[in-house]
């Protein structure tokens, strides 16, 4: 089964977890596809990002471990109510 994500009509939004004072890691739907990422605040912050189309997340899960359940289930929501 092919797996058709109307990249338009995913809500953009961010999620944020396990913040602390060294920093933290999040995802978001700004730019027509999930941009995980973590931050860091040392040294002015420096932030590494990782790229996963819509459709790979209903497929293969979230890449990262640590998300929260309930951020899992608002995102794949989200996405799901999106499909064609």
């Amino acid at each position: 089964m092919d797996i058709v994500i109307d990249h338009s009509r995913v809500p953009k939004k961010e999620w944020k977890w396990d913040e602390n004072e060294a920093g933290y890691e999040g995802v978001n739907t700004f730019d027509g596809f999930l941009k995980w990422f973590t931050y860091k605040h040392g040294l002015g912050g420096n932030t590494i990002t990782v790229k996963q189309s819509y459709e790979d997340f209903i497929r293969d899960g979230p890449l990262k471990e640590s998300m929260p359940a309930d951020v899992m289930l608002d995102l794949y929501d989200d996405i799901m109510s999106a499909m064609n």
